[in-house]
């Protein structure tokens, strides 16, 4: 009986799982199939976007651009930041993203080097500063200091994303809701304040 009573309450437990995990994981796995077949088009269609903007945006050190990326796109924001003709990058916020598995996994090419374990993969000038958000129970969200380091010999920011209890199992689409990430976001994306001119005139009150 206890055997019968511990079988059916980890079915009803796994069937619980499935149900809420299941579809949002095969997406996720369907998008990197389409991402892995498909990644030239995918960055050129990105490049496309931009140069309907500047056609000089992104593509030289002095007109770097600022990246906010979900998941799968963080992948392809740190792909495209490090290609050998990269998307010059000066800000790159992540969430939910895989950037530092896959390096590990399948090494990404362009300016990257396999990672061997022994110590960091360093990040060319092209990508500078990168903060990456997780959430605790999202199971596709990976650090990125552990693989990555910036050429500086910094460390990306790996900032964790409170877990709302509202937000049930699959965490991996609550990003979009919490004030968290929405704070982070303006943090890292917030426009530096040049250092006042010594030599300047003093403005009047």
């Amino acid at each position: 009986m206890a055997g019968a009573a511990i079988q059916a309450a980890v079915g009803r437990i796994n069937h619980a799982l499935r149900t809420r995990l299941g579809p949002g994981t095969t997406r996720f796995l369907g998008d990197v199939l389409v991402h892995q077949r498909h990644q030239a088009a995918i960055h050129a269609r990105i490049r496309a976007s931009i140069d309907t903007v500047d056609p000089e945006l992104g593509r030289y050190p002095d007109r770097p651009v600022r990246v906010v990326a979900h998941s799968l796109g963080g992948v392809v924001a740190v792909d495209m930041a490090t290609a050998e003709n990269p998307l010059w990058t000066e800000k790159l916020l992540t969430f939910g993203s895989q950037a530092a598995f896959f390096h590990v996994c399948d090494p990404r090419g362009g300016q990257l080097e396999p990672f061997a374990g022994a110590q960091r993969v360093v990040l060319p000038t092209s990508l500078a500063r990168w903060t990456n958000l997780w959430e605790p129970l999202d199971v596709l969200a990976f650090a990125a200091s552990t693989v990555f380091q910036p050429h500086d010999g910094s460390s990306p920011a790996d900032i964790p994303v409170p877990h709302s209890a509202s937000t049930g199992l699959w965490t991996h689409a609550a990003y979009w809701e919490s004030p968290a990430v929405a704070a982070a976001i303006g943090r890292a994306m917030r426009v530096d304040t040049p250092p006042a001119d010594p030599a300047a005139p003093a403005a009047e009150a």
